[in-house]
């Protein structure tokens, strides 16, 4: 992993940030440390940063909203923590623009692999010809942008990846499972929810009212990319 990445860490729990810190430091990821909301804010306005490690439970401002003052100006991946485990929490934090998201207790090892496979997907590459099209729609998968009618798409780099897959795979009909192992990049600890979160994100985004493709749903099995010809 590249030296020059580093994940901002935010949380009230200082056990936290010095498990998570011990086993990015044995990756040669540098990590940055915030407490509370505010402060995350505040670091990400005044340096770069690879990736946002960010609790819901945090004192002062919550990490929902904090999560929300993010996506207004960057589509920084982000990776959510709640202590509570409750199902809801997945999806909301999952509908207000995070990539991913652990329960507390968390194994340490695994949020390093989880952070270690988003960034792998996100940092640039030095081939960036690999473009998908259907009809207006353009997705260069290297350079995670998106255009339709030849307007960029404001969209997360997990909504980049689960759009171009199902592009990708167009006409087939492609279940849940399969779209949570393919664009999560191994075995998603979570209901299939997560990929109906995205799927409605991605519809409101990109597809709602453009008559020339779809993302339809195919009851009790998944979704199909539909280009109309």
């Amino acid at each position: 992993m590249d030296s020059k990445v580093t994940v901002l860490i935010c949380d009230d729990n200082v056990a936290v940030h010095e498990s998570i810190n011990a086993y990015l430091h044995t990756e040669n990821i540098n990590s940055v440390s915030a407490f509370d909301g505010e402060h995350a804010l505040d670091l990400l306005g005044k340096q770069h940063f690879d990736l946002v490690v960010l609790d819901i439970m945090l004192p002062g401002l919550f990490g929902t909203e904090v999560c929300k003052e993010i996506r207004k100006t960057s589509d920084i991946p982000i990776i959510m923590l709640s202590a509570r485990g409750e199902e809801m929490d997945r999806i909301i934090g999952l509908e207000i623009g995070a990539d991913d998201y652990l329960t507390k207790p968390f194994s340490p090892r695994e949020i390093v692999i989880r952070i270690k496979t988003i960034l792998k997907r996100v940092q640039p590459k030095q081939d960036n010809s690999n473009i998908l099209k259907a009809s207006s729609l353009f997705i260069d998968v290297e350079g995670y942008e998106v255009l339709v009618n030849d307007t960029v798409m404001d969209l997360t780099a997990k909504e980049v990846e689960l759009l171009a897959y199902l592009v990708k795979n167009k006409g087939r009909v492609i279940n849940r499972e399969e779209l949570l192992y393919k664009v999560w990049g191994y075995n998603y600890i979570g209901d299939t929810r997560a990929v109906d979160t995205l799927i409605k994100r991605i519809r409101q985004k990109v597809s709602k009212g453009n008559p020339e493709f779809s993302i339809k749903s195919i009851y009790g099995v998944g979704y199909k990319f539909e280009e109309v010809i």
